[in-house]
């Protein structure tokens, strides 16, 4: 009774941690100028008016390093774009040479079947979005194949594979074994150029094993040593006191390992941030009269405003001690008082409700 009442084990306080903002690069027409995409890709990877998407600074940086032919990992948080830092190489790829060709270019595994479903929809609707606008078919074909299929379905693309195939790990396997499957794989009729794995942290221990050596047959299989590997994840480095680069030559020893090709710790790619607030920094006496006095009504004023500051810098993204940004850890509402009132000198209770103000004032202002 003293746990579950008293402590409240069973429903602790929400933990709170903001997403911040990310870096941005160039836009997808901006590389199609360069003559580093495909000019067909500025109208595939765009919005409802037709203008090319402006990518993050790890979506460009993936699409170099895919543009170099070489293996790679992203690291970014949840919602920061992951998919298009392999599908916009892989359509590119695809619309180079000979999207008329029926063959798979690109297999992409995800670690569960809603998942597939999810980036299938998500396909789609850029299928449908790109019909619309251009009145003509999308050159590059995508299909799911994991076992859910009708037969109708499946003997379809059997008959005209597609340019990406996606599916889940066991489903692979099986496509390695089963002969009326070999026109997925095998090096005469395929042209696999890209492997896939997105959650890459959830390939360990002895499915890891499985998984590694699922991917050394494909290769084999389908003929093609430089075969490019690509893995996302959010969560791959669990370790708060790691710099970047120890970081980076984590993930890239376990992403060599699984692949079983050398990937550079420089072709770990993790996110990178920009600020909100355009404060450099708030004396006490600034961040206690924020506190103490009413919020303001706009956005761009809150903005400005000295709390603001002060939630982004502890709620959202903080100076690693290599001078690099990283996440901050989650908080709950109540230490977050109890850190704001430390540095203010007021009451908790007062800080936590100025915080609660503003978090939720911020909420709406954005809606």
């Amino acid at each position: 009774e003293q746990e579950l009442f008293a402590k409240e084990r069973l429903w602790p306080e929400a933990l709170i941690q903001l997403n911040p903002a990310y870096a941005l690069g160039a836009s997808v027409g901006d590389l199609c100028n360069q003559g580093k995409l495909h000019p067909a890709c500025a109208d595939i990877f765009c919005d409802d008016r037709g203008r090319p998407f402006t990518l993050y600074y790890h979506q460009e940086a993936a699409i170099e390093c895919a543009l170099r032919r070489e293996p790679y990992v992203v690291t970014s948080g949840t919602g920061s774009g992951k998919t298009l830092t392999y599908f916009i190489p892989i359509f590119d790829a695809v619309l180079k040479s000979n999207p008329a060709e029926a063959r798979v270019r690109a297999i992409i595994v995800y670690p569960m079947n809603a998942l597939v479903n999810s980036q299938h929809n998500a396909l789609d609707e850029l299928k449908q979005r790109y019909q619309r606008r251009t009145g003509q078919p999308l050159p590059v074909r995508f299909a799911k194949y994991t076992g859910q299929e009708g037969e109708t379905e499946r003997n379809a693309i059997l008959e005209s594979p597609p340019h990406i195939l996606l599916t889940n790990y066991m489903m692979l396997e099986l496509i390695l074994v089963r002969p009326r499957e070999r026109r997925f794989v095998d090096r005469a009729v395929a042209g696999i150029e890209f492997l896939v794995f997105d959650e890459l942290h959830t390939y360990r221990g002895r499915q890891g094993a499985d998984v590694a050596l699922l991917i050394r047959r494909l290769r084999q299989r389908c003929g093609n040593p430089n075969l490019i590997c690509i893995g996302t994840s959010a969560t791959m480095v669990s370790d708060e006191q790691m710099g970047t680069g120890e970081r980076r030559r984590a993930v890239a020893d376990f992403a060599s390992k699984i692949f079983g090709t050398a990937v550079p710790p420089e072709n770990v790619i993790e996110e990178r941030f920009r600020p909100l607030s355009p404060l450099a920094d708030v004396d006490p006496q600034a961040l206690r009269a924020a506190v103490e006095n009413p919020l303001p009504d706009t956005a761009e004023e809150l903005r400005k405003h000295p709390l603001t500051w002060w939630i982004e810098r502890h709620l959202g993204f903080r100076t690693a001690a290599d001078a690099t940004s990283e996440r901050c850890p989650p908080l709950t509402l109540s230490e977050a008082a109890k850190r704001l009132a430390r540095e203010t000198g007021l009451e908790e209770t007062q800080c936590r409700e100025a915080l609660r103000a503003a978090l939720l004032l911020g909420t709406r202002l954005r809606e």
